[in-house]
């Protein structure tokens, strides 16, 4: 079908995007208008990223027309969001927001190379929803298997040798096509050599964040199953995954001013599904 389709939106954890400094273009017609994509050491590809976390804080950054700047954090860490004329329904709904607050964000990471070559990453928001501490909870544990799913697969792949061929910021890798997944890992193994046990550990200690959340006292029942399915994990085998669901854009939300060491097999196995598109946000809080 002819037309314009949406890139899915990769659930990612803000320590593992904040270590990503690998950008390109990718398609056999890389014009300036072809998608690009970041790449992060675990060989995620993305166009457009799905994260949910804990709105810290937020700003009105602009000078003569409203640009929104938002903390969102997360158990691995913390990234910057921003909306402005260009994202308006985003931008009034971050104006219009209080914090903290539970948020999911769907918005395309932006890379940025300072004078001294550093490398700083935010993400252009497109959609942002106040949601609940249980749909945060649940973006916590689908996170770590995708996650986990993307370090077995560099775990599985051959060596890659050292080769110059790939740069930082936004050099563009001669390509042909659009990449596979086993393409993306190679590129991730060859660009950023990964410690795959410290990106694991990331895994645990935001799996152990969410399990200590779930231990105090007045749990709903939603939060109990969460806590559940966190323990049978380590118990039991590998379980089959839950089935993909399909995106869609969240919707708006109004709101009043604003006030000034476990192995890898214990998650389910991948069966090599679609990243997850659809956002579902249950209750709004």
């Amino acid at each position: 079908m002819a037309g314009f389709s949406r890139e899915v939106a990769k659930r990612i954890f803000a320590e593992e995007l904040k270590s990503s400094n690998y950008s390109f273009r990718d398609g056999e017609d890389q014009h300036q208008y072809a998608p690009s994509y970041l790449l992060t050491p675990t060989g995620a590809k993305c166009n457009r990223v799905f994260m949910v976390g804990t709105l810290t804080e937020k700003d009105d950054i602009g000078a003569d027309k409203e640009y929104w700047k938002g903390r969102v954090v997360d158990p691995t860490g913390s990234i910057l969001i921003y909306a402005g004329e260009y994202q308006p329904e985003a931008a009034h709904i971050l104006a219009n927001m209080e914090a903290p607050s539970f948020v999911a964000v769907v918005g395309k990471p932006n890379l940025y190379q300072t004078d001294d070559g550093k490398i700083i990453i935010s993400l252009r928001a497109e959609s942002i929803q106040r949601v609940d501490e249980n749909t945060r909870n649940q973006w916590i544990m689908d996170t770590a298997r995708r996650t986990l799913e993307r370090l077995q697969a560099l775990k599985n792949a051959r060596p890659i040798p050292v080769s110059g061929d790939f740069a930082t910021a936004d050099n563009v890798p001669a390509s042909t096509s659009s990449s596979t997944p086993a393409q993306d890992t190679d590129r991730a193994l060859q660009h950023y050599h990964p410690d795959i046990e410290h990106l694991r550990q990331m895994v645990l200690r935001a799996l152990s964040s969410l399990r200590a959340d779930l231990t105090k006292s007045d749990m709903p029942p939603e939060t109990k199953t969460a806590k559940s399915a966190i323990v049978e994990s380590e118990k039991k085998p590998p379980a089959t995954p839950a089935d993909p669901e399909k995106p869609e854009d969240m919707p708006p939300s109004r709101k009043s001013k604003p006030k000034k060491s476990e192995p890898n097999n214990t998650w389910p196995a991948p069966e090599n599904e679609e990243e997850v598109e659809t956002i579902d946000f249950g209750k709004k809080s």
